[in-house]
């Protein structure tokens, strides 16, 4: 278990001695600063620049995908698909609901399989098959139709944010992990922004097909080649990737080693009932239940909602491109100050602040007397609502110190956040247009519940590490007992 000091280690580990070398009178081996392995820092950039250009834009495209084709019902939800296929009441959000359910429910089966499998055999599987199943939304004909292959999309698709993060850790150290992850996450959205204007365009083709039909076949035909090329180009980890030297393997191997003190990478059992036990686990997956409402609320309804100023459906698709623009800008600054200020807390409760602001405020304004009020309040709602969703699970990945462990809490936190899903589809009800009231005032109470729920987490790590300064405690790991660590906050 990642990052968590038992009660028996703390007693274990409150008298030893952190200028000893080997193992305690306890039988606890102590990591001696001096002990910690140096390698060639001309090397290691070496190393991390490949891996930047190799591993990094693969994951990115990855990611591209991904928001592509779960986000394109909201698109064709302002053309005609519920004309189309005869939805009345509130079945699309019903469709939303079952494809949110197997999302959120698998996250932590798929990702433990990653674990055992490799990443990079299950990512490029999941990818192809979750792009055949968009492309095939397209033949849908009635609410079942388009109901089963959500289903099945959400299954699939459940296993990649976590498996990627996942994936990630095999390369990147925790101080280096925020801004990577930000990079990939920056991809959704550019992907929400060019399905906007691939709606905008099809919405206005006169042809065979209906524009919704269009916009789920070109979609999930980029996603099918995305996939299969990562088959070809996605390495099972630093000690099988051609590109990498044998100078270069090793001091991927020390470093990362040095960063977790893992060797052995096997599935652990034991690990998984360790991280059960831990009350912080449960925290990190309440915090994703928390801002995922938003998430998703903005994901499934952000055309819908600019609709409401936009007037037209061509101009809704139009105008979020640039929430989604400014956004993708947004969080990669945001990713960028978290790993240089090592930071997560933070950042992530500041940003669903201005967020929470922008619900309110959508909710409570005439936005139709005051459109460019309305456009300015998406911009902050889209950007601020989804930068917790990658510092959180980076979060998590740096207070995990085992591999097994990471994996099982990362599954869990994409589990809540998707299971947040359900929520933000059921709240936003027909009955509710176009103001959607209701909803946009639950998106704001879970957000504020949220700020407080992450600054409380931060100040319990943040008073351990204190602790650890004073040598009150020591952390254990492995078995070795680690003077230097300090928990991410």
């Amino acid at each position: 278990m990642a990052a968590v000091i038992t009660d028996a280690e703390k007693q274990l580990a409150a008298n030893t001695s952190v200028a000893s070398t080997g193992s305690d009178s306890d039988g606890i081996a102590v990591a001696h600063p001096s002990e910690i392995a140096t390698f060639d820092i001309a090397v290691e950039e070496r190393l991390v620049r490949k891996i930047d250009l190799i591993v990094l834009p693969c994951l990115a495209l990855a990611y591209f995908t991904h928001t592509l084709d779960r986000a394109n019902l909201g698109n064709a939800k302002t053309g005609n698909i519920e004309k189309d296929l005869h939805l009345v009441g509130n079945q699309f959000s019903e469709i939303l609901i079952f494809f949110y359910i197997p999302y959120g429910l698998m996250n932590v089966p798929f990702t433990l399989l990653s674990k055992r499998l490799n990443p990079a055999v299950v990512i490029p599987t999941i990818i192809t098959l979750w792009g055949i199943m968009a492309a095939s939304s397209a033949a849908s004909k009635n609410f079942g139709d388009i109901l089963a292959c959500r289903i099945l999309m959400g299954t699939v698709e459940a296993a990649f944010y976590p498996s990627a993060i996942f994936y990630m850790s095999f390369f990147y150290t925790r101080r280096e992990l925020s801004f990577r992850v930000g990079v990939m996450g920056m991809m959704g959205y550019i992907a929400g922004a060019v399905s906007g204007l691939i709606a905008w365009s099809v919405f206005q083709w006169h042809k065979a097909l209906q524009g919704w039909q269009y916009l789920f076949i070109i979609e999930g035909v980029i996603t099918i080649g995305i996939g299969l090329l990562l088959f070809v180009v996605l390495p099972h980890g630093t000690e099988t990737a051609r590109w990498l030297s044998a100078e270069e393997k090793e001091v991927a191997r020390v470093r990362l080693y040095e960063d977790t003190k893992e060797e052995e990478h096997g599935f652990h059992w034991e690990d998984v009932a360790k991280e059960c036990k831990s009350w912080e686990t449960w925290v990190y997956t309440l915090m994703p239940l928390l801002y995922g409402v938003g998430v998703t609320g903005s994901s499934n309804f952000l055309a819908t909602i600019v609709k409401r100023i936009a007037i037209t459906t061509p101009k809704a698709n139009l105008y979020t491109v640039g929430p989604d623009l400014v956004a993708a800008f947004l969080m990669l600054s945001f990713q960028w100050l978290s790993d240089r200020l090592q930071q997560r807390a933070y950042i992530a409760a500041g940003t669903i602040f201005y967020a929470l602001i922008g619900w309110v405020l959508i909710a409570t304004l005439d936005l139709v007397q005051m459109p460019k009020v309305g456009y300015f309040l998406t911009y902050l709602t889209t950007s601020g609502s989804f930068i917790a969703g990658n510092l959180v699970p980076v979060w998590v990945a740096s207070n995990t110190t085992t591999s097994t462990g990471r994996a099982f809490r990362l599954g869990l936190s994409f589990m809540g956040q998707n299971i947040a899903g359900v929520i933000s589809s059921s709240v936003f009800r027909a009955q509710d247009a176009p103001v959607y009231k209701p909803a946009l005032v639950t998106i704001a109470c879970t957000e504020g519940v949220f700020i407080v729920l992450c600054l409380g987490l931060r100040t319990h790590f943040a008073r351990l590490n204190r602790k650890l300064d004073r040598g009150d405690i020591v952390h254990v790991s492995h078995g070795i007992a680690r003077p230097e660590y300090r928990y991410a906050v």
